[in-house]
């Protein structure tokens, strides 16, 4: 029920971004703290991609937040994963350190006001948790 903690970083085009850019304006924001070399990351990914496709109109936005992990892994990880949500690197390296993050993958969902719903969300609890909440929309 905490609010969230702002993370600035980059887009995959280099762009500055910030957490703020997705959170707390209105849709609920599922955020994936990951690394290209972290398997039960990637093994998250098909949960993922299926919660995005089902609720990407509906008022859900997945985010990838890139850790721990170097820039140049994030595109090339992307384009193999077919990875298709928006991705922040977290190019000041705070993003674990603000959320109190010690292993990934770390998934969050944050309500439409920006507080922290869940955390530590994965698999089919993940996927459950989620399409209740957007189904009782």
């Amino acid at each position: 029920g905490k609010p969230y903690v702002d993370i600035k970083g980059k887009n995959i085009d280099g762009k500055e971004v910030a957490l703020s850019d997705y959170v707390g304006k209105g849709n609920y924001v599922l955020m994936d703290m990951w690394a290209s070399w972290c398997g039960p990351c990637r093994g998250e990914t098909p949960n993922l991609a299926k919660l995005h496709q089902q609720f990407k109109d509906k008022g859900l936005t997945v985010l990838g937040m890139f850790v721990w992990d170097k820039e140049v892994n994030l595109k090339k990880t992307l384009e193999e994963e077919k990875i298709a949500w928006p991705q922040i690197f977290d190019s000041e390296g705070s993003a674990t350190d603000l959320y109190g993050v010690n292993g990934i993958p770390q998934i969050i969902l944050f309500a439409p006001d920006g507080t922290i719903l869940k955390r530590d969300l994965r698999g089919k609890n993940m996927i459950q948790t989620v399409t209740e909440l957007m189904n009782k929309k």
